[in-house]
């Protein structure tokens, strides 16, 4: 018979067998090719097989440190200015870097840090200097935390406030209609820089507007002598690029119907130390109509319900009738009577009342007949009157637009046909009776 030396020698070289007949002492020297294959003993280390290694994921006290950097299982330090480096952890339960840890506590917090400020987390072949952040400092740091969102004031307790929050779409004449309103108690239209200022800017909160103080319908029916103070908003609409959104998509009908306000009006619901009870919302008659925006309409009559459901006091003011009025009597002149076919808001009719009049009916039924098709309620009790009803909730707001164009028109006081300076007042002073009023007991 052949010899072990013998076989090992046949089947060695590139033979199928070659190394199954040798030894087990001589198996051993020889090494697979591909040595980094899952679970080898030559391929690398993992997390698994550091040697005395202490856990440290940013809730451990000072004497815990790391012993590799740059792995996923770092302590996540509060870094500042690309220092690198360890340091202990400050109150808020974040690594602060040996300069933050020399520093006071309520300088280590760093309440003005943003977003951008803070390195980012390392990332494989990234930057090794380790200064991320923890995943509480990462909550308190988010967007969203309630460190980051806007400080919401305390209601004053004294209740001495009505607060009038105006909503309205782009260019829909908002601040215009609180400087007229604002006129009309007054007897002089708002004028000079601080106004000026005012109309073009807009706070997060929005732009407040302080009337002289005036009695206020409670829900009981007693009259109470309060302050009024407007609250102009930016746009809100369902032109996504231009405007904020004019409702959320929640049902008024659902048990969540509050979370159909969206976010930035509640916010500003709050703005000030007074609560805002009602809500005047603005509608241009120069834009599309309500009943040809299919869209529009819907959104509207979703916030609308909402509001009546929370117990807001709603009101609807329509601007700039005038102006459209008097486009469809120029169009009526140029094309004949028969051009426009009796169309809302293109047949100028026989007088400026039965003009606004048809077209207020119009958007009411438009509102009421897509809260009706969507299955919403505008109603808030059994003997509550309908909503909305022209010169009880919605009316005709016309506006003067400038200091001169308020001046000219004090020089039509007695004309036959309106609008004139009386018939301005008149509607004017409406609307300020209807936002006056609170529908909830508190």
């Amino acid at each position: 018979s052949r010899t072990d030396e013998e076989w090992v020698m046949e089947v060695s070289g590139n033979h199928p067998l070659a190394g199954l007949a040798r030894p087990v002492a001589e198996q051993s020297v020889y090494r697979p090719s591909r040595t980094n294959y899952p679970g080898s003993r030559f391929g690398p280390k993992t997390r698994y097989d550091l040697p005395s290694r202490r856990e440290s994921y940013g809730n451990a006290d000072e004497a815990e440190t790391i012993l590799f950097k740059g792995t996923s299982l770092q302590p996540q330090v509060w870094g500042h200015g690309g220092t690198g480096g360890f340091g202990t952890r400050d109150g808020l339960g974040m690594l602060a870097s040996p300069r933050s840890a020399s520093l006071p506590s309520s300088t280590a917090r760093a309440p003005t840090l943003t977003l951008t400020s803070i390195p980012r987390t390392p990332r494989m072949g990234g930057t090794t200097s380790g200064e991320v952040l923890s995943d509480t400092a990462r909550a308190i740091l988010h967007p969203l935390a309630d460190r980051n969102l806007p400080e919401l004031p305390l209601i004053s307790e004294s209740n001495d406030v009505q607060g009038v929050l105006v909503l309205g779409g782009k260019s829909c004449g908002k601040t215009t209609l609180i400087l007229s309103l604002e006129a009309a108690v007054t007897g002089e239209f708002p004028h000079g820089q601080g106004v000026k200022e005012k109309r073009h800017t807009m706070p997060m909160y929005g732009q407040n507007y302080a009337f002289p103080e005036r009695d206020v319908r409670l829900f009981n029916g007693l009259l109470c002598p309060m302050r009024l103070v407007l609250t102009d908003t930016p746009p809100c609409g369902t032109n996504v690029r231009e405007e904020e959104p004019l409702c959320s998509s929640v049902s008024p009908n659902s048990g969540q119907h509050y979370n159909a306000i969206p976010s930035w009006m509640r916010i500003t619901m709050r703005s000030g130390n007074y609560p805002h009870s009602t809500v005047l919302f603005v509608i241009d008659a120069t834009a599309q109509p309500l009943w040809e925006d299919s869209k529009r309409c819907r959104e509207l009559a979703r916030l609308l319900a909402v509001l009546k459901r929370n117990r807001y006091t709603v009101v609807l003011a329509v601007t700039k009738l005038l102006r459209v009025r008097e486009a469809a009597l120029r169009d009526a002149a140029h094309n004949g009577h028969v051009a426009h076919g009796g169309q809302v808001g293109r047949d100028p009719r026989s007088s400026y009342e039965s003009f606004s009049g048809r077209y207020l009916d119009k958007i009411c039924a438009s509102l009421q007949a897509k809260a009706h098709e969507n299955d919403w309620s505008f109603s808030s009790g059994p003997d509550s009157p309908p909503f909305p009803l022209v010169n009880a909730t919605i009316f005709d707001a016309p506006t003067w637009v400038s200091l001169l164009d308020h001046k000219t028109w004090q020089e039509r006081k007695g004309t036959v046909e309106k609008p004139n300076k009386q018939f301005y007042m008149s509607q004017l002073q409406k609307i300020l009776n209807a936002v006056s009023t609170r529908s909830h007991p508190d």
